[in-house]
């Protein structure tokens, strides 16, 4: 099945969107610099001796000096440079050139860098050329990484031209471009966001000139202009035939197996194939089992959690350096083959994989000679779940979301099965030895122009900017079941909640048809098919996501006459803050939402619920303490007594406040006293 990119910016699920550039049209086309925008052209540097017209003149005419201009703009990764006239520092970054498919695309990032002081005590401009030539003997530059904090600005070029074959001037290639700046998100959250027009349209006119050391291939130079205005000086030097880079890091548990390389394929190559380049490091194996887990049986998200954080490399700065954790546990037959964290301290820096489970017949009838055996004994499917964790952990999510399953990474592992089809097909063994391990154009777009913060680890939250996925106020284009033929209901446990207390909510998916619908296999949050959102009494409306990704099951089936889903949750918490928090009246909805045969359909039910207003002394002590992102945690991970910060809250207030509504929920996921005798 094929995939389409999305036109201009995608929808940012907390409303919001987020800018993505798209194929640069004909220069000829409707998007070419319109009369009187153009910037005034360059003059001819007086260092340089104008070219003459190459052809003898025997008859002694003043030929005009015409020359040659022919612009090579290589693919792959280029550092820029914006300095600003009168503004000490520069905003530096990455432009990627992407020739895909015949088409170009190029698109930008600029992180803001303060001036800094030269070795001879003068002030700089922070220009990598500038740098460099004082340095006497300096390496190749490769692809940069800049602090999240100095995250600037989003480039879209949406035109390019050149100067004419043979001209008279100097030799110019002029990128239009859309510049969206980032507002960074306040303090104890993660989602800034991005206008959705773009803040200024910016006309960069560059000429080719002799590389500097240190930059392997084509370099410009040039001026930036908004309309005739010169803003300041550009240079641009090309640096790698990557666009982005990444490290992951693998560390394996005591009778764990890592994914290994599949004849010449491995993580590297299934990067490769959307133009980044990987460095894989086989860290830490046989890490101690953890005490109190059994590592072969299921693993709770709590203990999953309480392990990444012990093992991963412990001096990790996401700030210098993009790096993936994957930890490989043995686990069981049944329990899922990975999962995804959207946080840990921060969003996206860690998944894992369970090497012992695997392929189950319940799963999909496609599996052949796969069929209930463990991901350590296939290994061409092990290494492509694992990559589908990893590529989660780059905020890449499900292809059944965004166009359809196909044979590629980001489609579940039992759609991949039963679009490549078994004995039942005419193709027996098709599974496993007939998976792809690469990225479908689809995905390889939002990984090479997706803006850096949404795809970098730390960065923005996991889903942001897909649109098979978000829930923005305005879901336009998707076909919703009436209740009539696909019934969505929600069940509280109860109406009325304290602040601080989580309400605990279940729902069900119904056929009322007499026909077999097609929906997601399932519909708890961390499948990522089901979201809820509170509107609260002033109508800001906030997603309440999934902490913990658990994809690997999911599938696109029959859901027949009379049959249900069903699911529950504790809503409390997510990575977007708490969901009640303020007293009043607030709307909380659900929406069950999927693509089949690239048409995005969905369904969706309400309800209403009121918070208290806080009455006594223990309503607003019990608030206070555990209206905490560390207590939010406690709950989303179903109990992790790791985070020594929450159960010292917990067991606080309910110490002093046992009866109060809010503690029953908090004591049962601590397994505290008062709960355990409440319970007999």
């Amino acid at each position: 099945m094929s995939h389409d990119i999305e036109d201009h910016a995608s929808p940012n699920p907390i409303g919001a969107t987020v800018p993505m550039a798209q194929p640069i049209p004909d220069p000829e086309g409707p998007f070419a610099l319109p009369p009187g925008s153009a910037p005034p052209p360059m003059p001819w540097p007086q260092s340089l001796p104008r070219p003459e017209f190459p052809f003898p003149d025997p008859f002694h005419v003043p030929w005009p000096p015409f020359h040659f201009c022919k612009i090579d703009l290589p693919e792959g990764c280029y550092r820029i440079s914006f300095a600003p006239n009168n503004i000490l520092g520069t905003y530096q970054g990455t432009m990627r050139v992407d020739k895909a498919g015949g088409k170009t695309t190029v698109s930008g990032d600029l992180y803001w860098v303060p001036p800094y002081i030269l070795a001879l005590g003068s002030i700089g401009r922070a220009r990598p050329a500038s740098l460099i030539e004082k340095i006497p003997f300096p390496r190749p530059l490769g692809i940069p990484i800049y602090p999240r904090a100095n995250y600037h600005s989003y480039l879209k070029v949406t035109g390019m031209s050149q100067s004419p074959l043979i001209t008279t001037g100097l030799c110019t290639l002029t990128l239009t471009v859309d510049e969206y700046e980032y507002t960074l998100p306040p303090a104890g959250s993660f989602n800034g966001s991005f206008p959705s027009a773009p803040s200024r349209t910016l006309s960069i006119v560059f000429s080719p000139q002799s590389p500097p050391w240190s930059y392997p291939g084509a370099y410009f130079t040039g001026n930036a202009y908004q309309g005739t205005t010169q803003l300041g000086g550009v240079s641009m030097g090309w640096v790698s035939p990557y666009f982005r880079r990444a490290t992951l890091e693998i560390d394996s548990l005591t009778g764990a197996v890592s994914p290994q390389t599949v004849g010449t394929e491995n993580f590297k190559s299934v990067f490769a194939t959307a133009g980044w380049s990987l460095s894989v490091i086989y860290d830490q194996t046989n890490v101690p089992v953890p005490a109190g887990v059994t590592a072969a049986d299921c693993w709770s998200a709590a203990n999953l959690h309480a392990l990444m954080l012990s093992v991963r490399k412990p001096t990790t700065d996401l700030d210098k350096e993009w790096r993936m954790h994957l930890v490989v546990v043995p686990a069981k037959l049944g329990c899922g083959r990975g999962v995804m964290y959207d946080t840990i301290n921060v969003p996206r820096e860690g998944v894992a994989s369970f090497c012992d489970d695997g392929y189950p017949s319940g799963d999909s009838s496609n599996f052949g000679t796969a069929a209930n055996q463990k991901q350590r004994d296939i290994p061409r499917a092990f290494i492509r779940s694992a990559n589908h964790e990893v590529g989660h952990g780059f905020n890449q999510v499900h292809q059944e979301n965004e166009g359809g399953a196909d044979n590629s990474i980001m489609t579940t592992t039992p759609s991949v099965a039963d679009i490549l089809g078994g004995p039942a097909t005419g193709a027996p063994g098709v599974f496993p030895d007939d998976i792809a391990l690469r990225f479908n154009n689809h995905v390889r777009h939002h990984l090479v122009h997706f803006p850096d913060i949404v795809v970098r680890p730390g960065g923005m939250t996991f889903g942001t900017g897909h649109s098979g996925t978000s829930i923005p106020e305005v879901d336009k284009g998707r076909h919703y079941f009436p209740s009539t033929e696909l019934e969505l209901t929600l069940t509280l446990k109860k109406q009325r909640v304290k602040l601080g207390e989580p309400l605990t909510i279940s729902w069900c998916l119904e056929n009322k048809t007499k026909v077999n619908v097609r929906v997601p296999s399932d519909i708890m949050l961390a499948a990522q098919h089901a979201f809820i959102s509170v509107t609260d009494p002033h109508g800001h409306l906030r997603q309440m996501r999934s902490y913990v990704i658990q994809t690997d099951k999911v599938k696109i089936k029959d859901l027949k006459p009379g049959e249900k889903l069903e699911a529950e949750t504790d809503l409390f918490w997510s990575t977007q803050g708490f969901a009640f928090t303020t007293p009043g009246h607030h709307v909380v909805e659900m929406r069950v939402l999927w693509s089949y045969e690239g048409v995005p359909v969905g369904s969706r039910a309400s309800v209403n619920v009121f918070v208290d207003y806080p009455i006594s002394d223990a309503d607003n002590e019990v608030a206070a303490q555990l209206m905490n992102d560390e207590v939010g945690k406690f709950i989303a991970l179903g109990g992790a007594r790791h985070l020594k910060e929450a159960v010292a809250r917990i067991e606080k207030v309910v110490g002093s406040h046992a009866d109060h509504p809010a503690c029953e929920k908090m004591c049962e996921f601590s397994g505290h006293k008062h709960y355990k005798a409440k319970k007999k």
